[in-house]
C-alpha cells in the first residue's frame, strides 16, 4: 500500500507539468478518456490541480475525436505524411515528450490507433498544413492519361529526337512536339469534343470547329480553343505551366483534381501576344504579355507607317493594331504631345521606349495591357 501511494504521488507530480501534447500521447490518459480506467486517479489529480482543467479538457476532446474518426476512412491520403506531421506537431517539447512511469504500466500503444482516424482528425483540426495549399495536389500526365483511357483508347507519341515532331490529328489539326514531349490522343475524336493530353512543350495549330471545342490537358491546366494556334509548356518537374497564343482566342483554367469537364466560367482568356502562367505551388493563373511580342499584322498593311508632327495617340493606335495589344492612355493628357517617327521592324518595347522618351512619358504592363503614364506635354 505504501509503495502504491508513493507511485501515485510521483505520477501526480509528473502530470502537473504536462501540456496538451504530453497528455494525448500518454497511454494511461488515453485509456482513461476512452474507457474510464484509473478514473479515481485522474479525478483526484483534477481536484489537486484545477489549473489543468482547460488543458485536460482539450486533450480529452482530441482523444474523443480520434476515437470517432477511427470508424471512417479517407482515401488518397498518405499514411506516412500524416503520421510524420502528427509526430512533428506533438514533439514540440523534447523534455515533456518523455513517457511517464504510469504510462509504462499499460500495454496500449499510440501507434495502434488507425491511421485513417488520424487522417480524419488532421483534416478536422488542421494540424500544420496537412493537405493544405502548402502542398497542393499536382496532376501528372500519366494520371490524366489513365483517367481518360477508362473512357476511350489513346495513342501516344513521344519525340525522342532534337528535331520537332509533327503529328496530324483526326480533325486535321497539327501538333508539333519539342524534344522529349509526349502527346496522347484518340484515333478518332468524340462527337462533341476533341481532347488530347500533353507532357512537355508543343505548338498547336488547331482546325476550327465551333461545334467541337478542342481541349489540351497539361498537368493541372486545361486549355480550350475552337480553332487557333498556341504553345504550351508543361513539364512534369517544372513549377509552372505556360500557355501563349499566336493566333485566335484561348481559354485557360486549372483543375486541382482530375475532371475531364469544361468549367470555362473559371477561365482566363488570352489573345495573340498574351500568355497565361500557372503557378503549381500557388495554384494561381497570371495573365501577361509574352516576352517578345510579334507583329500580327504586317506594317505595310497599316494605313500609315510614317508620322510627321502627328499626335502621339495616332502612333499608339497604329502600334496597337500591329501587335494586337491593348494600349491604355489618357487622350486628353496626351492631346498636346506631337511626335515624328516611323514604325520600323524594331521590337514593340523598343518602339515604346523611344516614343515615351521623346514625350517624357513611361509605360508599364498591367494584366497583359500596356498602360502609358504621362503628365502631358506643354
Amino acid at each position: 500500500m505504501l509503495l502504491k501511494a508513493i507511485k501515485r504521488a510521483f505520477f501526480k507530480m509528473e502530470y502537473k507539468f504536462f501540456q496538451i501534447q504530453d497528455f494525448i500521447k500518454d497511454d494511461a490518459f488515453i485509456r482513461w478518456v476512452k474507457y474510464g480506467e484509473n478514473d479515481a486517479f485522474f479525478q483526484a489529480f483534477l481536484l489537486d490541480n484545477p489549473e489543468k482543467q482547460v488543458i485536460i479538457s482539450e486533450a480529452s476532446n482530441f482523444i474523443e475525436k480520434l476515437a470517432e474518426a477511427e470508424k471512417l476512412r479517407q482515401p488518397n491520403i498518405s499514411q506516412s505524411k500524416i503520421w510524420t506531421a502528427i509526430s512533428n506537431n506533438l514533439d514540440t517539447d523534447s523534455e515533456s515528450s518523455k513517457p511517464s512511469l504510469l504510462s509504462k504500466l499499460y500495454a496500449t500503444k499510440w501507434a495502434k490507433i488507425s491511421w485513417a482516424a488520424a487522417a480524419c482528425l488532421v483534416i478536422g483540426i488542421g494540424l500544420k498544413g496537412i493537405l493544405s495549399n502548402n502542398n497542393p495536389k499536382k496532376i501528372s500526365y500519366s494520371e490524366l492519361v489513365a483517367t481518360a483511357e477508362k473512357q476511350i483508347q489513346l495513342i501516344e507519341k513521344v519525340n525522342h529526337s532534337i528535331t520537332p515532331l509533327s503529328i496530324k490529328l483526326d480533325d486535321g489539326s497539327i501538333v508539333t512536339l519539342a524534344k522529349n514531349a509526349k502527346l496522347s490522343y484518340p484515333k478518332h475524336f468524340e462527337s462533341n469534343k476533341r481532347q488530347v493530353f500533353l507532357s512537355g512543350e508543343a505548338f498547336f495549330n488547331i482546325t476550327k470547329n465551333p461545334k467541337k471545342p478542342f481541349f489540351v490537358y497539361s498537368n493541372e491546366v486545361i486549355t480550350k480553343v475552337l480553332g487557333t494556334s498556341f504553345t504550351i509548356q508543361a513539364f512534369e518537374d517544372s513549377q509552372e505551366v505556360i500557355v501563349s497564343v499566336k493566333t485566335g482566342r484561348v481559354s485557360v483554367f486549372h483543375q486541382n483534381k482530375i475532371a475531364l469537364a469544361d468549367p470555362e466560367e473559371k477561365a482566363l482568356i488570352i489573345t495573340p501576344n498574351q500568355q497565361i502562367v500557372f503557378s503549381r505551388k500557388a495554384e494561381s493563373l497570371t495573365k501577361s504579355l509574352v516576352e517578345s511580342p510579334f507583329l500580327i499584322k504586317d506594317l505595310s498593311q497599316l494605313p500609315e507607317q510614317s508620322f510627321e508632327d502627328k499626335p502621339v495617340s495616332e502612333v499608339l493606335k497604329a502600334i496597337e493594331q500591329a501587335y494586337g495589344v491593348h494600349i491604355i492612355f489618357d487622350a486628353d493628357q496626351l492631346s498636346n504631345c506631337i511626335i515624328t517617327t516611323t514604325l520600323a521592324n524594331e521590337s514593340l518595347y523598343s518602339k515604346l521606349d523611344i516614343m515615351c522618351k521623346t514625350i517624357g512619358a513611361s509605360y508599364k504592363i498591367v494584366d497583359a495591357q500596356i498602360v502609358i503614364q504621362s503628365t502631358g506635354c506643354d
